[in-house]
């Protein structure tokens, strides 16, 4: 993890890795707006965010995207007092980063993107729930037909997210947690909600750590390699991974008000849940989960390798857009 660290507090005065994010945002920008223009649905308009992202590369960086085809991919949970079924999500995003062969650092982050219509976008009530909550759920059909029982921890808050896009072409997102916030009982959010995106910072976080970390509030001073290192030695990154130390890396993001935002947190390790650090899976379930998907999508098993393979050497057989960014650090 040391070895990650340092190569962050290079990368984050790189400019010629902004100059690709940069890039990489203008050209998705360009190619949502060429969907805009013809009303496309929201499945045509993500095939086109991965033919776009697809292949691109800085240094030892480089993104994988596919839009993987089958039936959509239904899960069965109970709602309440009731069993509903509900789809999953049309969209992952995944931050791998390895050292050669071997991981190092994982996240994971589950979509359900929505086209705006009239004054807002119309949310599920059932399918906020399940990427809220992520309650017990058996597989229906798609990705998971035959599992029983699954259960995602959702620790970050930001395992599941609405992706909320716009015209001429733009993309929000917003997780799941925080978009309940918003819609307080209601079924559909307005563009007036997202101006308040800003307002909300990781107070919640800061309380709850000051409690058993009386000093957080000093760690701003540290030096940034200093505070990543004692957070290693100490074996409390995951917990701490909502902080950066003032480097736009490593955050925990659930918000993001355009493309710009979205690109960002994704490339800069800030975007979904933490399922794989320090030589662990930290989360076993959902890193099982998004390395079956990352095996879909044509990121080498070897790399990928999980110690609990729930879902073994099965096909994918699910509709769903996967975007990969893997870093090899050697």
């Amino acid at each position: 993890m040391r070895r990650l660290y340092e190569e962050l507090v290079k990368l984050s005065t790189d400019d010629a890795f902004v100059n690709f994010q940069n890039s990489l945002i203008q050209e998705l920008y360009n190619s949502l707006g060429q969907g805009y223009s013809k009303n496309e649905n929201e499945v045509t308009l993500v095939h086109r965010l991965v033919d776009t992202a697809k292949g691109k590369s800085y240094g030892p960086i480089r993104l994988y995207a596919e839009m993987l085809h089958g039936s959509r991919s239904y899960v069965e949970f109970n709602y309440l007092d009731k069993p509903v079924t509900k789809e999953l999500g049309d969209m992952a995003v995944i931050s791998l980063v390895t050292s050669k062969q071997n991981r190092i650092f994982q996240r994971a982050c589950i979509i359900q993107n929505k086209k705006r219509a009239g004054n807002g976008w119309a949310v599920d009530k059932e399918q906020l729930f399940l990427l809220k909550n992520f309650p017990p759920f058996t597989g229906d059909k798609g990705i998971f037909r035959g599992c029983n029982d699954l259960t995602f921890r959702n620790n970050s808050g930001g395992l599941g997210a609405f992706g909320l896009l716009d015209a001429p072409g733009e993309m929000a997102l917003l997780s799941a947690p925080r978009l309940s916030r918003y819609l307080q009982g209601r079924k559909s959010l307005s563009p007036s909600d997202l101006s308040t995106l800003g307002i909300e910072k990781n107070e919640a976080l800061a309380e709850s750590v000051s409690s058993w970390f009386p000093f957080w509030s000093n760690f701003p001073h540290f030096h940034p390699k200093e505070w990543f290192y004692f957070l290693d030695e100490f074996g409390v990154l995951p917990f701490a991974i909502k902080g950066s130390g003032g480097l736009p890396f490593l955050g925990n993001s659930t918000a993001s008000h355009d493309l710009y935002d979205f690109v960002r947190s994704w490339t800069q390790l800030s975007l979904g849940e933490v399922t794989y650090v320090r030589n662990r899976a930290i989360n076993h379930t959902v890193d099982s989960f998004s390395n079956f998907l990352m095996r879909s999508a044509g990121l080498s098993s070897d790399i990928v390798h999980t110690e609990d393979n729930i879902f073994g050497q099965s096909k994918f057989n699910g509709q769903m857009g996967i975007f990969i960014m893997h870093w090899d650090i050697d």
